[in-house]
């Protein structure tokens, strides 16, 4: 697979959601981002909401990989978006939590070796859907929200958390700090969507090492309301969570799963 040639971005002051609108349209390289979505989609069915102004959203087409890498393309943008967020000139370091959220720290001071907060929180999610059938053959769509200059009061759950914050929580970040994110995500989502084709194993291993889920102790929310608690030892090669609990493991698929939370 040859690194993808983005389109010009479509960029939509505010819009219902940015993965509905690439739907009417996959194509392929299609880009749409907006700074407010009134009807954001995230996992299973729920919202994604922001204050206007205060976000970004960014939903791209990608050509399907083959089915056993196709569990790794919501993966892989989470992994693009936390090196666009380390790579940046207001960097902070960032982690990933399977299946498909982006963690930063409160309280930072810039750059990637910072002292930080104590607790990490959500700055952005992943939500990816296939579509087999489009016009241009199978595609994924994949949408990334990020959470850029929240305040503490405007963020949604308290296990969120925002650019601004992780930067220190002063002032709003600086004038084309969006942009530039939005600009360095697409060239990482794009490198790394061509080597998950070319070298998995070398994508894989990346993922592994920024996820901090990997050796928690863990429990599973799953869709009828039970729960699968145990130790995150792996995300094997298609992209699944492996929970090992008295000796046996689990694996446990993302379209699988509700929540994953820490034990206790």
């Amino acid at each position: 697979m040859t690194p993808i040639s983005w389109e010009t971005p479509e960029w939509h002051p505010s819009i219902d959601s940015t993965n509905l609108e690439a739907a009417r349209d996959p194509r392929p390289g299609r880009v749409v981002v907006a700074d407010h979505q009134s009807a954001g989609l995230g996992r299973r069915g729920r919202s994604w909401t922001a204050p206007p102004d205060t976000s970004v959203a960014i939903t791209v087409v990608l050509p399907a990989p083959e089915p056993g890498l196709i569990g790794w393309v919501p993966l892989v943008a989470g992994l693009a978006v936390a090196e666009a967020l380390e790579q940046s000139p207001y960097a902070v370091r960032a982690v990933l939590k399977w299946p498909n959220d982006v963690l930063v720290r409160e309280g930072g001071h810039g750059g990637t070796g910072q002292p930080a907060g104590e607790a990490w929180g959500k700055v952005c999610g992943v939500l990816a859907q296939a579509l087999p059938g489009s016009p241009a053959g199978p595609v994924v769509i994949v949408g990334a929200g990020i959470n850029i200059d929240q305040t503490r009061d405007q963020l949604s759950v308290p296990t969120a958390i925002s650019w601004r914050l992780a930067r220190g929580g002063g002032a709003p970040l600086p004038d084309g700090a969006r942009e530039q994110v939005v600009t360095d995500y697409l060239a990482r989502l794009s490198d790394l969507m061509s080597a998950l084709v070319s070298d998995p194993g070398r994508v894989r291993a990346a993922y592994r090492q920024r996820c901090a889920t990997l050796g928690q102790q863990v429990a599973v929310h799953l869709p009828g309301g039970g729960t699968s608690d145990g130790t995150a030892v792996a995300v094997d090669d298609s992209g699944a969570l492996v929970v090992e609990r008295a000796g046996a493991r689990i694996v446990h698929v993302a379209g699988d799963v509700v929540h994953v939370r820490p034990a206790g």
